[in-house]
């Protein structure tokens, strides 16, 4: 997992920080049309040194804007937000937070409505500030999850589920589903990282599932599963708390 630091970038007469800020970590699962990292825009709702999103179509994906200004135009349902397709020409996006931390998660296309169908540029993703995370060297803990996939708030189809952490054993396994779609983990964690990496299985496609853990005591968690080639629509991203 890559670690993301302050970019430099120009964007009309937004203003950008110069001030380093804490660790972000957190991937996508196509990088073309967006990226994630640290926000690096000051201006109207949006504040730099947080966790963010760069979109192609806004200048570059190095002008990374936080998702926390993002909510402001977004609406809300089951605790999903969703930003439509006329936000600026800058796709559309359905995206939550995980706890009380900067941590977030999500799905972005081009084009979201019925249910994200544009799986050509379809992208999955999670990011978060992990400043202050630790993770315990042995013990369990369960972790209660949701998903999106091509969310719609009408068909109220988030995922849902539980991961179970055993950091003597150093796994994270478990389970999450709608009522079409339940994706199995069973992932390494990785101490010294805060991270962790495996498979990720559905009832017709194998893939793998990559995350980090967030906050004192791996109060947190965020990931994506990700599927290949024609099982792309399968991709999902995911985030959840400690018990």
């Amino acid at each position: 997992m890559k670690k993301f630091t302050l970019a430099a970038c120009t964007a009309g007469t937004l203003l950008l920080s110069g001030l380093g800020h804490a660790g972000f970590d957190g991937t996508q699962s196509y990088n073309v049309d967006i990226e994630v990292g640290e926000s690096v825009i000051n201006g109207g709702p949006h504040t730099a040194g947080k966790a963010g999103i760069g979109i192609a179509a806004f200048g570059s994906t190095q002008s990374k804007v936080d998702f926390q200004g993002l909510v402001l135009s977004s609406s809300q349902s089951n605790g999903i937000y969703t930003l439509a397709s006329g936000h600026g020409g800058v796709g559309a996006f359905n995206f939550a937070k995980v706890g009380a931390g900067d941590v977030w998660f999500g799905e972005w296309a081009e084009d979201i409505t019925g249910g994200g169908t544009n799986d050509g540029k379809r992208a999955v993703y999670y990011v978060g500030d992990d400043q202050g995370t630790t993770v315990p060297t042995s013990g369990t803990a369960t972790y209660s999850v949701k998903g999106v996939n091509h969310y719609t708030s009408t068909q109220n189809n988030q995922l849902s589920g539980t991961f179970t952490a055993d950091f003597g054993a150093q796994t994270l396994n478990g389970s999450m589903s709608n009522g079409t779609l339940v994706i199995g983990i069973a992932t390494n964690i990785d101490l010294a990282t805060a991270g962790f990496s495996g498979t990720a299985i559905t009832s017709t496609a194998s893939g793998t599932a990559t995350g980090h853990f967030f906050g004192a005591d791996a109060a947190a968690l965020a990931g994506i599963a990700q599927f290949p080639g024609a099982d792309r629509g399968l991709d999902t991203a995911f985030g959840g708390t400690k018990d």
